[in-house]
């Protein structure tokens, strides 16, 4: 087999995903569309989002759970690259497409059957696409508009974001555990986030111990700008691991 990368190829490696999951994916959307019928809220369309996307991450490379079934995917006249491009195309692309797709259906289905039902004339509500961020001050709402340094201060963007950290973690946590990829890769990054929690509180308690308030908030400033930047390297590193850790699988 050629070794070099064959777009032909990734195509028929999508083909065949949706030849062997079409019911499954019918099936799926279509009560996601209903849920959405029911639920208009952004911060819960959010959390579905999020929680649906590790799940559909994490079994992405469940097959190497079972022998015969990691042996069967391994021989599958295709690269590594090429799998692993597959997985990340179904993984955020096509999960992310269908779920904006499958709310804007049912929240236009749900907005006009509540006016329809109730006799009113309210607009839909596209708050999950949302580029402002929202400041609760006391009993005001302040829109702070996209110009404004905040983090999160463009909340679509923000959630595209997390969403592409969170299926790159469990992605990777899918093809490095064999079994049980969601509750493994929850308690590492559990026991990732302790660790790092200590050693920041050990090197803050150490810095701010004799500076004054004004320097230490500008050093918290700096950390929090290294690390948004940092998490958007965090995004492509983790994809190259997951290679990395896929070219490790022999059959």
């Amino acid at each position: 087999m050629n070794t070099t990368f064959n777009f032909n190829r990734l195509v028929l490696l999508l083909k065949r995903y949706f030849i062997e999951n079409k019911t499954t994916e019918m099936t799926y959307w279509g009560i996601l569309t209903l849920v959405f019928t029911l639920i208009h809220n952004a911060e819960t369309a959010k959390t579905i989002l999020y929680i649906t996307g590790i799940i559909f991450a994490a079994k992405q490379y469940k097959l190497f759970a079972y022998t015969p079934g990691g042996m069967h995917y391994l021989l599958i006249p295709a690269t590594h690259l090429e799998k692993l491009i597959c997985n990340i195309v179904l993984t955020i692309v096509y999960f992310f497409t269908m779920f904006l797709i499958t709310y804007s259906i049912g929240n236009i289905i749900g907005s006009n059957l509540y006016n329809l039902i109730n006799g009113t004339s309210n607009p839909v509500s596209w708050n999950l696409f949302s580029t402002t961020y929202v400041q609760l001050i006391g009993s005001n709402i302040n829109l702070i508009g996209n110009n404004i340094d905040l983090p999160g201060g463009n909340v679509f963007l923000s959630m595209i974001v997390k969403f592409l950290t969170i299926q790159s973690i469990f992605m990777l946590g899918s093809v490095y555990f064999k079994r049980n990829a969601i509750g493994k890769t929850l308690l590492t990054l559990i026991a990732f986030f302790i660790i790092i929690g200590m050693i920041e509180l050990y090197f803050l308690k150490g810095l701010f111990a004799g500076v004054s308030l004004g320097s230490s908030t500008l050093l918290l400033d700096n950390f929090k700008n290294g690390f948004n930047v940092f998490s958007y390297l965090l995004i492509p590193f983790l994809c190259i691991v997951t290679y990395f850790r896929l070219t490790e699988k022999q059959v």
